[in-house]
């Protein structure tokens, strides 16, 4: 399990749009899984609603 430390590490060595565009493909991707293996559309489309607000929140990042 990754704690505090290894997120500030990682912000280290990324940028923050670099870390928020990772985490919009694997809210993305999840939710693809969620669909395809678990026939769980609901719970997908949440996943996209999250995928979509880090996106939104990674292109105001690199306007600054």
């Amino acid at each position: 399990m990754y704690d505090k430390d290894d997120i500030k590490a990682m912000l280290d060595s990324m940028s923050v749009s670099d870390v928020l565009r990772i985490m919009s493909q694997v809210c993305y991707e999840k939710a693809e899984s969620l669909r395809a293996n678990w026939q769980d559309p609901e719970t997908a489309r949440e996943w996209e609603k999250v995928g979509r607000a880090v996106g939104k929140i990674k292109v105001k990042t690199e306007l600054y």
